[in-house]
């Protein structure tokens, strides 16, 4: 069996569908926004940073449904075109095929699926922290 050199794997995941390659820039952007830290000190601060959450991840939604859409397509048209050679191999070898063809779904998927769920329990907490504020002011 070939040893693979694995070292060299960085964590630039090679995309070449031009569409998949907007989200995960698009993503990029939200998650810079995200790593921002914010502080309890600055009140107007978590109530900007709310309202910019609150465009993210609608957008993040739609992109996240766009995807598995497109996947679910993409896999279609690849069983329609190669439903003869696929059928000819047994189900372990079509199973990695399938996967490998998917790769760049799976992981957009992958990634849009855990930035909307970090992102949504950021959402939450923030209207923990302003929620706290509000009260803190209302009993001084």
């Amino acid at each position: 069996m070939k040893q693979i050199d694995i070292t060299t794997i960085t964590g630039d995941i090679p995309i070449t569908n031009p569409t998949l390659i907007a989200m995960h820039k698009e993503a990029d952007n939200m998650q810079t926004y995200m790593n921002i830290p914010v502080t309890l000190e600055d009140p107007a601060s978590l109530t900007e940073r709310l309202k910019i959450l609150d465009v993210y991840l609608p957008r993040l939604s739609d992109m996240l449904q766009k995807v598995k859409s497109m996947k679910e397509y993409a896999l279609n048209q690849f069983l329609q075109a190669n439903e003869n050679e696929i059928n000819k191999l047994s189900a372990t070898i079509s199973n990695r095929i399938i996967k490998t063809f998917l790769f760049e779904f799976n992981v957009t998927v992958d990634r849009l699926d855990s930035m909307y769920t970090a992102m949504t329990q950021i959402d939450r907490d923030l209207v923990t922290q302003i929620s706290y504020i509000k009260q803190q002011m209302a009993m001084r």
